[in-house]
């Protein structure tokens, strides 16, 4: 399950990269407002991956383990 999901995140990088290429193409964004409106775009993606890339949504809460009686 973890090679597909894996797969699944290059696929999808990729088509979020393709896609601001292509998005990038538009007139609009070649002014000095759309500029500053794809990097405003880019700075908050980044942002978001440093502060919130570290938590799993998916985890139960942690819970105490029992020490294990091998270690001593």
């Amino acid at each position: 399950m973890n090679t597909l999901y894996s797969i699944l995140y290059v696929i999808a990088v990729i088509g979020l990269l393709l896609a601001a290429v292509l998005f990038s193409e538009s007139q609009l964004l070649r002014s000095p407002t759309g500029v500053l409106l794809l990097f405003g775009a880019g700075l908050f993606a980044s942002l978001g991956f440093l502060l919130f890339g570290h938590t799993r949504f998916d985890e139960q809460p942690a819970s105490e383990h029992d020490e294990n009686p091998l270690r001593s």
